[in-house]
């Protein structure tokens, strides 16, 4: 998970939850709490992808389209944190180390780095936008009755 990750969640939450209305990135970014140059590098790519529309001109902005409450969760983790971290140097070690751990690590490391993508994207799969506004609708009324 990464910032960008969860950006993108929270974005396409608040726009299919206020689907009828649309929102200029500033008014947006001041809505969702977001950095406002982090929101457009994100909302960037969710409009090149088609899950959000974007009206131009003085009175443009953002909205969410038909596609946007069924966008799985998996489909945003590749986009924001499997693509981006296969450009990041995440593993020690070296192949021509004489240490047999140090050797092997890396090797070692990437198999267990594969199970762990595989869960999270089979977990990640059975999640919809709409899913996380049904678990937020519940956690807000579970804050209220407390």
């Amino acid at each position: 998970m990464n910032l960008e990750f969860n950006i993108s969640v929270h974005v396409l939450s608040f726009l299919t939850k206020h689907n009828d209305e649309h929102f200029s990135s500033q008014e947006l970014a001041e809505l969702t709490c977001l950095n406002p140059v982090q929101l457009r590098r994100v909302t960037t790519i969710l409009t090149n992808h088609g899950f959000i529309t974007t009206l131009r001109g003085q009175r443009g902005g953002y909205r969410a389209n038909d596609t946007t409450p069924t966008i799985k969760l998996s489909t945003l983790y590749q986009m924001f944190v499997v693509e981006k971290t296969k450009s990041q140097r995440i593993f020690t070690g070296s192949e021509h180390s004489h240490c047999a751990i140090s050797r092997n690590i890396a090797h070692t490391m990437s198999h267990y780095k594969e199970r762990e993508l595989a869960l999270t994207l089979d977990f990640y799969s059975q999640l919809t936008i709409n899913d996380v506004i049904q678990d937020i609708i519940k956690e807000d009324t579970t804050h209220v009755t407390l």
